[in-house]
């Protein structure tokens, strides 16, 4: 009788223990569910923390760039989705100061590629380059 009790009285605490696991399972669960949707709707309200201005000139410089360069150029831009684009513009503008524009708009004016390659690399971080090159791959090899 004794050995009944001892096996009814542990049988009783693994349940309470896998009961107490599967609600707080089902709790983290949630909980998990709730910061992936936090965290993709905070991606998707993500606000441009560049300044409107010089995003507006960087903007009209690449869209000046675009109209003086070549056909491929331009099919190249034109098949970029807006996100790209802006993409592409965020990241130049969060990088060009203000007394660089200058020196930047005579790259674009005058089609100074090597120009616009050697800045880039001296003001992008690693991250941003591998950003454009992955959008260079994208639209330039995969038409």
């Amino acid at each position: 009788m004794k050995a009944f009790k001892s096996f009814i009285i542990t049988l009783a605490i693994i349940l309470a223990i896998g009961g107490i696991f599967l609600f707080a399972r089902k709790s983290i669960s949630k909980d998990v569910e709730s910061t992936v949707e936090t965290v993709e709707e905070a991606k998707e309200t993500k606000k441009s923390t560049t300044n409107p201005i010089k995003k507006a000139i960087v903007s009209e410089a690449v869209d000046q760039y675009i109209e003086k360069s070549d056909g491929k150029v331009k099919e190249i831009a034109e098949s970029m989705t807006e996100e790209d684009k802006d993409t592409v513009t965020e990241i130049i503008a969060n990088n060009v100061e203000l007394e660089d524009i200058p020196e930047v708009q005579a790259y674009i004016s005058s089609g100074d590629t090597a120009g616009l390659m050697k800045y880039a690399q001296e003001n992008l971080s690693e991250d941003e380059q591998a950003q454009l090159a992955e959008l260079m791959l994208k639209y330039a090899l995969n038409p």
